[in-house]
């Protein structure tokens, strides 16, 4: 179930990235696959132009991380989970019998039984460590109790879940699967959710004069200040800005006309439909904040 949690998030990651969900898979590791350290695998490949490439990992490790650090440290790693009632449970106990173990160790046998009463049930022989050797104990040498007790929870070894991603081949599919060409025009465009695009709002004047480029400056500067990474471009048409802008994957564009000039409007154009709609300057922060965290579509505004 840890794992099928990982896959629902990775899912839902790679979306918000943009990556085509029809050319992502996820694949068991085979048991000879297997790292020493994992109990399970399952990688996450992504479809490009070469084939499929793995770009993300996800390794149930289990307990092998915290049981290797408690085996050489000596700490005691475990966790504890609570009941939301106190159970009362029967524990196997191992009890010395000094009756025996007197004879048998002699001077020893104190710490051997103080060993003894600290292990887990077991049966058979015992092997108990002592003073760096080894020191066997026969199974009449101590007795199994029974015994009832209350606990408020029980001690475990949590489990480990890895997942391992790699960036740089995430970063390539989403340049991939965001390229396309346009039907109509053949004009490329690079289709990054907003939330990625490096640059999230282009400001073009209609043409550079009758102070349309000092107000579309201005307009600049405040969508700048007000942390919207945006550009400037006056040159060439209006159509091949736009062009330029889809080109490099600038999900909004915001042009100044001689109609912003009379009423303090722009229009908004949408990389994706191609759309426009005219917004009031004084909206037009909140409006594109909207529409780059995908709060409202454009449609919605």
């Amino acid at each position: 179930p840890y794992i099928a949690y990982y896959m629902t998030k990775i899912i839902s990651f790679l979306e918000k990235l943009g990556i085509d969900l029809n050319r992502v898979r996820f694949r068991q590791h085979f048991k000879e696959e297997l790292a020493h350290y994992a109990r399970d695998t399952w990688d996450c490949e992504i479809l490009i132009s070469s084939g499929w490439i793995e770009v993300i990992g996800i390794a149930d490790r289990g307990d092998y991380d915290l049981r290797r650090h408690m085996t050489y440290s000596g700490r005691d790693l475990t966790a504890l989970r609570r009941f939301k009632e106190p159970k009362k449970i029967k524990i196997k106990r191992l009890r010395p019998r000094m009756e025996i173990l007197g004879p048998m160790f002699k001077k020893d046998a104190g710490r051997i039984a103080e060993k003894i009463e600290s292990m887990e049930y077991v049966e058979g022989e015992l092997e108990i460590e002592l003073d760096g050797k080894i020191v066997k104990v026969p199974e009449d040498a101590y007795e199994i109790r029974i015994e009832e007790e209350t606990i408020g929870g029980e001690r475990f070894i949590p489990h480990v879940i890895e997942p391992s991603f790699g960036i740089d081949r995430i970063l390539y599919a989403i340049l991939e699967h965001s390229y396309y060409e346009r039907s109509d025009s053949g004009y490329k465009v690079l289709k990054l959710p907003p939330r990625i695009a490096p640059i999230k709002v282009g400001v073009f004047p209609l043409m550079p004069k009758d102070n349309l480029d000092v107000e579309a400056r201005k307009l600049l500067e405040k969508l700048r200040t007000s942390g919207i990474p945006s550009y400037y471009d006056e040159s060439g048409s209006i159509g091949r800005r736009y062009a330029r802008a889809d080109e490099i994957g600038v999900p909004f564009c915001v042009t100044i006309d001689y109609q912003t000039l009379e009423d303090s409007t722009v229009t908004i154009r949408d990389r994706d439909s191609a759309k426009q709609k005219r917004v009031k300057i004084e909206n037009l922060v909140t409006v594109l904040r909207a529409l780059i965290e995908e709060i409202e579509s454009f449609q919605e505004i």
